[in-house]
């Protein structure tokens, strides 16, 4: 995957790639996910429309941790970017602007370009200042609605990015880490929809692309010569009809190929060694695959919701994904990633009692590294843009007051005030872990029902009548963006 199984129900993969059905981060954005349609309206008719998650209950969606920036962290939500630049000590917030709402996929450049993707609105966006003030992708592009994107973490300078236009797939490429893309380099035929790309890590010539025929064929295509031609195999015979999306390429062994398969009743992880000339599913459950990490061990990390979507799952493999164990007692895991060795998963900060949870013996046991109460302060350069949605965090309990006003520390490195951001790390197929085992911050303040209630402080801007019918919903999260950095 890319960045890692960090692709969201709709993007399970270390690579963004989407192609099932709209993404909860879409699909659920005007009323959270497992959260009553009018419990959400209730809290909206009670603070600033435009700041509360864009309409979905708070929750964590992708894990960035950059090998070549050890300090940092960047973990998305759907309210926003939360921070460190110094290992986990300090936590700073980002909220979403109209240049990044609703982003998903986010990616980063490997050093010395200091950027930041993500696909927006439909767009390729980029921040060249750590999400301070966002930029549109242009060139061929213009007109299309991007579904999928994947920058190359080698070069740093190559993206490859879906769009769809009238109904009609194309493949576009970026060689100026996607400021401009040039013309397509493949248009799908009537009936084909593309669904995701990958460059290999060990070769950039070879390209993959998941696609699906209107009457529900899976198919892989497979070019040698960097995406200038493609040469497509029906995979039905061998895992059914149903939806493909790349979770990740092996990164020494280009013919291996990790996916997520969305069959009519259920999800698989399949696996191909022979660059999609076959494919076998190693696992099958009922449930949905999110996220994904590959150790320098060799050790695969997939995570899952379970029976039904009622419990969490974490499966481990220690073949390459030829096979997996499912691993006892995970948190509710959103999203993977990994630096040396040491695994973060973005988790569920109410019922986990954490937002990020790390992990060093291969997801057996897990630590809590910070919550949401952990942040500090806003990211400066954002500041005043950011109160009214602040303020709204603090109606919902996710922080005290005091955070919309302070001041970051200096120390921090925080874009604005002389930092850098995140760098590419190795995506989401899994290597791009975080850095650092971090101080954690504060602990985090008790929980009740697995969720903030009534009597919490700072809630004070939305009636308790309305907690109270969170907590009993559960505060389910209510967007899942597919996930190029550590999500399916």
């Amino acid at each position: 995957m890319r960045p890692s199984v960090n692709r969201t129900a709709q993007d399970l993969s270390p690579s963004p790639h989407q192609g099932f059905s709209p993404s909860p981060r879409e699909a659920g954005r005007g009323s959270g996910r497992g959260v009553p349609a009018l419990v959400v309206a209730l809290v909206l008719s009670a603070a600033p429309a435009t700041a509360y998650a864009n309409g979905a209950f708070p929750d964590s969606e992708n894990i960035l941790t950059p090998a070549d920036r050890p300090q940092e962290i960047i973990l998305v939500t759907n309210f926003g970017l939360v921070t460190s630049a110094d290992n986990g000590k300090t936590w700073l917030w980002s909220c979403e602007q109209d240049g990044n709402a609703l982003g998903m996929l986010y990616q980063l450049t490997p050093l010395p370009r200091n950027r930041l993707f993500a696909v927006s609105n439909q767009n390729v966006v980029y921040s060249d200042d750590g999400s301070c003030g966002w930029r549109v992708g242009g060139g061929a592009v213009a007109g299309q609605s991007i579904t999928d994107a994947y920058l190359d973490p080698v070069t740093g300078t190559r993206m490859m990015a879906i769009g769809v236009a009238s109904q009609v797939y194309s493949l576009f490429q970026s060689t100026d880490s996607g400021a401009t893309f040039a013309p397509a380099l493949y248009t799908a035929p009537t009936g084909q929809n593309l669904s995701g790309v990958e460059i290999a890590r060990s070769n950039g010539n070879i390209v993959y692309l998941a696609a699906r025929t209107t009457d529900g064929a899976p198919l892989l295509g497979r070019s040698t010569d960097g995406g200038a031609h493609f040469t497509f195999q029906d995979l039905t015979a061998d895992i059914g009809s149903g939806l493909l999306r790349i979770i990740a390429i092996d990164p020494d062994d280009p013919n291996r190929v990790l996916f997520r398969f969305l069959g009519s009743s259920d999800q698989s992880i399949a696996v191909t060694t022979d660059g999609g000339k076959t494919m076998t599913k190693p696992v099958t459950i009922n449930g949905d695959f999110n996220s994904f990490t590959r150790l320098p061990t060799g050790t695969i990390l997939v995570g899952a919701k379970v029976e039904f979507l009622t419990a969490p799952g974490l499966f481990r493999s220690h073949d390459k994904g030829s096979s997996f164990e499912m691993v006892a007692n995970p948190p509710n895991v959103r999203a993977l990633s990994q630096r040396n060795g040491l695994v973060y998963a973005a988790t569920d900060n109410f019922g986990d009692g954490y937002a990020i949870g790390t992990s060093s013996d291969e997801g057996t046991t897990w630590q809590g590294l910070m919550s949401y109460s952990d942040v500090l302060a806003i990211n400066p350069c954002i500041k005043a843009q950011c109160q009214d949605s602040c303020s709204v965090q603090v109606g919902l309990s996710l922080w005290t007051a005091d955070v919309c006003s302070a001041d970051a520390p200096t120390s921090t490195g925080t874009a604005g005030s002389g930092g850098t951001t995140g760098a590419a790390g190795q995506g989401g197929g899994g290597a791009g872990g975080i850095s650092g085992t971090g101080a954690g911050g504060t602990t985090p303040p008790a929980r009740k029902s697995g969720c903030s209630v009534a009597g919490e402080a700072g809630m004070g801007a939305v009636p308790n009548s309305i907690f109270l019918l969170l907590a009993v919903a559960g505060c389910r999260r209510g967007r899942g963006a597919r996930r190029r950095g550590g999500s399916c």
